[in-house]
């Protein structure tokens, strides 16, 4: 029973998406067999106050808000052709009129779905579509730095074969479309779309342990400043330590190429944690060193920076106290140095944004739960300051949650 279970981590690992995809929190396998879930609605309702709505310390604005939002969600894994599917449709809104560039009312929506289909028990196929209209930054995805002006487009869509040519070696192709487009004009300088391709080895050293070797070729094509195109060599190990964790690490170099600066080679890495030591307490995280093309355009002089070396660190909690109180808890880390190049006058920047959030949910009923959130953010830069100075952010919410 214990190999069936480590057979289907690694295939589940063997799956998992890149550093680009929809979430850094998915470069470790899932821990344990999904379960398939029934059509379930949720509704969300929950008021709030926020003390630096702007991210800023020099026109800083305090607001209290409501956010509400729908939901549905539905799950099938016990097919040759397994799916999910979840959606959210909400707002959040700024209870006074705000000075500066935020608006008094942002969209909060996601959608996401999955696909995956068996031909064979040697041949399968991956796809993931998903799209978010919120305010930024969502850390998880690895598509921002700090909180910006106003909320953004995220689209990501992903599709992959994998083919298993003996019990031990199998073979992943994919292809994969990101995008985000800032609302608000003042944010429009980071737009950009990604294009790219992967192609991946695996050996099944052992029940345990599967190592890899892979490309991924990135394309960023920006709205403003120079487009930039990475070529990732990843080698790879993914270990199911145990039945309740499963870890990823990845290393290995980028060829950086970027318009009128050419192409220079850095260190990349990432490492994925996934470990549910009951039902009762789940913790993933995840570390990415990488060089982005993140916030790299300079919108006073129309210059850019050619490098942008960035580390991001997430965790995320859960702990379920009794059968119908659960905490939760997360931490994101986000530091990352851009360069000029040397014959450029403008200075180098660092940044660095430190995220903390804690919160609880109780249940009355099966069906209706009362929740509390807090999160706090910390922005430091250095250098030239674009696109905002340092500041600091709380905010606070309460509400209710009804499930059907």
């Amino acid at each position: 029973m214990k190999s069936l279970f480590y057979l289907s981590l690694m295939a589940a690992g063997m799956l998992a998406f890149h550093a680009n995809g929809q979430s850094l929190y998915t470069l470790a396998g899932p821990v344990g067999l999904e379960e398939s879930l029934p059509l379930k609605w949720t509704f969300n309702l929950a008021g709030g106050y926020d003390d630096n709505v702007n991210a800023s310390n020099y026109n800083q604005q305090e607001a209290a808000f409501i956010s509400t939002d729908i939901g549905a969600s539905l799950a099938n894994y016990d097919s040759v052709t397994q799916y999910s599917f979840s959606a959210k449709l909400g707002g959040i809104f700024y209870l006074k009129d705000l000075e500066g560039d935020t608006n008094e009312s942002l969209s909060n929506s996601t959608l996401s779905a999955n696909l995956s289909h068996s031909f064979d028990q040697t041949l399968r196929y991956n796809g993931s579509v998903s799209f978010a209209w919120q305010p930024e930054p969502n850390y998880s995805n690895g598509i921002a730095n700090s909180r910006r002006d106003g909320d953004y487009i995220y689209v990501y869509a992903s599709s992959s074969v994998s083919k298993a040519w003996t019990s031990r070696y199998s073979t992943t192709v994919g292809a994969n479309y990101s995008m985000i487009d800032y609302q608000e004009d003042s944010a429009k300088t980071d737009n950009r779309d990604y294009v790219g391709m992967e192609f991946t080895n695996r050996y099944k050293w052992t029940e345990r342990l599967a190592v890899s070797l892979g490309w991924n070729g990135s394309y960023c094509d920006r709205e403003y400043g120079n487009n930039e195109f990475s070529n990732f060599v990843m080698a790879g190990a993914e270990y199911a330590v145990a039945e309740n964790t499963s870890a990823t690490l990845r290393v290995g170099p980028q060829f950086k190429y970027v318009e009128t600066y050419g192409t220079k080679t850095y260190p990349s890495a990432e490492f994925g944690l996934n470990h549910r030591l009951s039902d009762r307490f789940m913790i993933g995280m995840f570390v990415r060193y990488s060089n982005e093309a993140t916030n790299t355009y300079v919108p006073n002089n129309g210059s850019s920076y050619y490098s942008n070396e960035t580390w991001r660190l997430g965790v995320n909690s859960t702990l379920k106290v009794t059968h119908r109180v659960s905490l939760n808890c997360g931490l994101n880390l986000i530091s990352s140095d851009y360069t000029h190049s040397s014959s450029s006058a403008n200075s180098d920047t660092t940044t660095l944004t430190f995220n903390a959030t804690a919160g609880v949910k109780m249940m009355l009923t099966n069906a209706l739960a009362l929740t509390a959130q807090y999160s706090y953010t910390n922005g430091s830069y250095s250098g030239y300051n674009y696109p905002m100075p340092s500041y600091n952010r709380n905010v606070f919410s309460f509400g209710m949650n009804y499930s059907f």
